[in-house]
């Protein structure tokens, strides 16, 4: 009879990625081994592959980890008393440190979303990560219908098609300009004399364009000044800023 295992699943799962989270920290999300791993996590290789059949499956599973890790935090600022729009702003207020679970968290985000990576994902790690996206996506469209619902918003000619535009071009405005600010400021990083973790500002661009966005559309309270303050303290008290 074969021994039992010194470990159950769920434990060994953990030891995984913690000695993943290593190896990728003291090398990068692409040059880690699968045999490092086994040796950190001091499992056999076979008890690795019975959770992941390849490096993709754990850029998978460490980007699902990340997304859960958002959804929790966005989910906190979704069920603050806030308006809908004031909700939207907030998700851009909220200070990147508290949004991130690795210190490589935004080139594991961008890596595990690459097509090649996806295409050599297992089925299993692959649909993790997108039940993962659309419980994000979905929280948002929860929490938009509710206050367009409770008469926030004017009457609108399609809600779905109105909800999904608001969406699509805030999430472009903000990940757009993440990928934009960290071109333009590649060489003071490097330098060490900038940070992409501070927290916006409340007057910085990226804010006022997205309340002017979010002001184009019809709202019985649009964003002020006020608003933004608010918003802010609301942040601060769940120490998200």
């Amino acid at each position: 009879m074969a021994p039992a295992p010194k470990y159950d699943q769920q434990t060994q799962q953990k030891m995984i990625l913690s000695a993943a989270e290593q190896c990728i920290n003291e090398s990068s999300i692409t040059d880690f081994t699968m045999a490092k791993i086994a040796r950190i996590a001091g499992l056999s290789m076979g008890s690795v592959y019975k959770f992941v059949q390849s490096k993709e499956d754990i850029v998978l599973a460490l980007a699902n980890e990340s997304f859960i890790h958002l959804s929790n935090i966005f989910n906190q600022v979704l069920a603050l008393k806030l308006t809908a729009p004031e909700k939207i702003i907030a998700i851009s207020l909220i200070s990147p440190q508290k949004l991130q679970l690795f210190e490589f968290d935004y080139a594991l985000q961008t890596y595990a979303t690459n097509e090649a990576v996806i295409k050599k994902g297992s089925n299993y790690w692959t649909g993790k990560i997108i039940e993962a996206q659309s419980r994000c996506e979905s929280s948002f469209k929860v929490a938009l219908a509710e206050g367009i619902n409770a008469g926030e918003l004017e009457a609108v000619p399609n809600l779905s098609e109105v909800i999904e535009e608001i969406i699509i071009s805030g999430w472009a405005l903000t990940v757009g300009y993440e990928q934009v600010q960290r071109v333009q400021q590649t060489k003071q990083i490097i330098e060490g004399t900038d940070s992409l973790l501070a927290s916006l500002p409340l007057n910085h661009p990226i804010i006022r364009s997205s309340v002017r966005l979010l002001n184009s559309y019809p709202w019985k309270q649009p964003l002020t000044d006020a608003s933004l303050n608010h918003i802010e303290q609301q942040l601060i008290a769940l120490n998200l800023r």
